[in-house]
């Protein structure tokens, strides 16, 4: 069947797929943070091998889902606006995290994946405004990252309210609401780095919007917590544009 070149179709079946070098920091960043997260998961008064191992694979399968899941969003996203989006692993990011997690015994999370390259695809973008690479549609591309953990992590606590008590699903979402927190930090190369350099105010509104959420989701059902946290990044926005007017 014909497919109209740059359509989202065509785009879709040409330019998803990942480079040798992404699967490389994919695999590698997977299980360095499943480590991560499974690191206190060894047993619970003395070291448990089978127990150990057994968390450590329901991590990796947990931050595979994560990782694909929002790395996906953020493409499919970036195809529609006419960028080609590849991930690239933080080394330095995910080295700090593990000594972080080993210094702490296990307390304290540091999760930083890594960050994105933005290819502007000439044609794609024909037409549009500002054409070629511009740091506002690079900020909604990224914004998507943080944002489709969350979704996931709406959809875990569903499932909570069926299946309540279990601790996998429990995990996952934590580890989705802690991989939004984390990636949403203005830090480069992380995705809060761009929506920031998209614009500030798109940076108080994305940033509240993710950050309240997050934390509201621990604490209450999902519709308030989305109500919550999509009134406090109004706020926000209006006291942003407010305060830059004085």
């Amino acid at each position: 069947m014909y497919q109209r070149p740059w359509s989202i179709t065509y785009n879709l079946q040409r330019y998803f797929k990942f480079s040798a070098e992404e699967l490389r920091g994919l695999i590698f960043g997977i299980l360095i943070i499943a480590f991560i997260v499974s690191f206190d998961d060894w047993g619970t008064e003395t070291f448990n091998l089978y127990h150990g191992l057994r968390n450590l694979f329901n991590a990796i399968l947990i931050v595979t889902l994560a990782v694909l899941f929002r790395i996906s969003a953020q493409r499919i996203t970036g195809l529609t606006l006419g960028y080609k989006v590849e991930y690239r692993m933080w080394l330095y990011g995910l080295l700090i995290g593990l000594v972080l997690i080993i210094v702490s015994n296990g307390k304290l999370w540091l999760l930083l994946p890594g960050g994105l390259l933005f290819y502007h695809m000439p044609g794609h973008r024909i037409g549009a405004f500002r054409y070629g690479l511009n740091y506002f549609p690079i900020g909604v591309i990224a914004f998507f990252g943080p944002l489709s953990n969350l979704l996931l992590a709406m959809v875990f606590k569903w499932l909570l309210v069926y299946f309540p008590g279990n601790l996998i699903l429990e995990k996952a979402m934590n580890i989705n609401i802690w991989f939004a927190i984390f990636t949403m930090l203005p830090i480069p190369p992380l995705d809060g780095s761009h929506v920031l350099f998209a614009t500030r105010l798109w940076y108080a509104f994305c940033g509240t919007l993710i950050f309240v959420l997050a934390i509201t989701l621990y604490f209450l059902n999902i519709f308030p917590a989305l109500i919550i946290s999509l009134l406090a990044a109004i706020a926000v926005w209006f006291a942003y544009v407010w305060m830059t007017k004085l």
